[in-house]
C-alpha cells in the first residue's frame, strides 16, 4: 500500500483512554478518516479484551497510571506477544512531553507519540504514515517493537544511531529538534483551542471564558516559542472575545473562522514568513471590521 491508495475503510482502531470526553474525540477523529469500526475502552482491562476480540490494525493508548491500569504496561503486554498480534501499531496519548517521556514510550514498542490534546491532523499524518508505510517489526534481547530507525529523521526519537551505516543518513541538529518541538507545543495550544471552540453558542458565557482562556495560553505559548506572527493572530481573537463579551453579539463562526485560521499559522513553516504574515494580517482586517459593524450598531 502506497501513500496514495491509503484507505482506512477495511480497517479497525481500538482508543484506551479513562477520560470519557477525550476517548470521544479520538474515536470521532478515527472515524472522520474512514475507519469502517472504532471501538473505545474506558481501562486496561476492557482494551485488552476489546484487543483480544477485534485484533484492531491501529491502538491509541493513553498513558494513564492508576485505577484505570498503567498504559506502558498495556504497550509491553501486546509487544511481549500475549496478543493475537504484536506488531500492530500503537501510538502513546499523553500530556506528558519531556525527552525522557518520550523515549521511555518508545523502548516501550510504541509507533509514535501524540501529545494531547490531538488535533485531527497530527492524528491521520502519523496513523496515515504507519498504515501505508510500517516499519519492519524487530525483536531483540533489549527492545520489541516497530524499528526506530527511519529514512527520514524521526524527530520523537532521541537516543542515539547504532548502525554502522548510519553516518550516511540525514540527521537532526540541535536547532531542527528543538524547531519540531516547539511547532508540536505551538499546534497542540491551538488543537486546545478548536476543541473550546468547537460547541461555542452565542450568550454561552462559561464556554466563552474557556475559550478566550484557550487563546491566552496560545498567546503564552507563541511568545515562549518566539511565534510573533502566531501571537499576533491569537491576540487579535482575544481582543474580538474583549469586545463582544460572553452576549449574543458573540458570533460562534467568527471564533471558529478564528481558530481555522489560527491553525494554518501553526502548520505553516517558519520559512514562509510573507505568507505566515498575510493570515495574521488577514485576522487583524477581519476583527477591525466586525467591530466597526458593533460600533455601528450601537451608534
Amino acid at each position: 500500500m502506497n501513500g496514495d491508495d491509503f484507505d482506512p475503510s477495511g480497517l479497525t482502531a481500538l482508543v484506551v483512554d479513562e477520560n470519557h470526553y477525550e476517548r470521544g474525540i479520538s474515536l470521532d477523529q478515527l472515524r472522520s478518516m474512514g475507519f469502517r469500526r472504532v471501538i473505545g475502552a474506558a481501562n486496561t482491562a476492557e482494551g485488552w479484551e476489546a484487543l483480544r476480540k477485534s485484533n484492531p490494525n491501529i491502538v491509541l493508548v493513553e498513558w494513564f497510571h492508576g485505577n484505570g491500569g498503567d498504559g506502558l504496561d498495556f504497550v509491553r503486554r501486546v509487544r511481549n506477544g500475549d496478543a493475537p498480534n504484536r506488531a500492530v501499531s500503537m501510538f502513546m496519548l499523553t500530556a506528558r512531553g519531556t525527552q525522557a517521556d518520550v523515549e521511555v514510550a518508545r523502548l516501550a514498542g510504541v509507533d509514535g507519540y501524540l501529545r494531547k490534546p490531538i488535533s485531527a491532523l497530527a492524528l491521520q499524518q502519523r496513523v496515515h504514515r504507519v498504515i501505508a508505510n510500517p516499519q519492519p517489526f524487530v525483536v531483540t534481547a533489549s527492545y520489541i517493537g516497530p524499528c526506530r530507525r527511519r529514512r527520514r529523521p524521526d524527530l520523537n526519537y532521541f537516543g542515539p544511531r547504532r548502525r554502522l551505516n548510519d553516518a550516511n543518513e540525514p540527521s537532526l541538529t540541535p536547532d531542527e529538534t528543538e524547531a519540531d518541538l516547539k511547532a508540536q507545543l505551538a499546534r497542540a495550544r491551538v488543537a486546545a483551542l478548536e476543541v473550546h471552540a468547537r460547541d461555542l453558542t452565542a450568550g454561552d458565557s462559561t464556554a466563552a471564558r474557556h475559550v478566550f482562556k484557550a487563546a491566552q495560553d496560545l498567546i503564552e505559548v507563541a511568545e515562549q516559542i518566539g511565534d510573533a506572527n502566531l501571537a499576533f493572530g491569537a491576540r487579535e481573537m482575544t481582543r474580538y472575545l474583549q469586545a463582544q463579551g460572553a452576549t449574543l453579539r458573540l458570533d460562534p463562526e467568527v471564533v471558529r473562522t478564528h481558530v481555522a485560521a489560527l491553525h494554518q499559522l501553526a502548520h505553516l513553516p517558519h520559512a514562509l514568513g510573507d505568507e505566515r504574515q498575510a493570515v495574521a494580517q488577514g485576522l487583524k482586517r477581519m476583527v477591525d471590521k466586525k467591530l466597526r459593524q458593533l460600533a455601528s450598531d450601537a451608534a
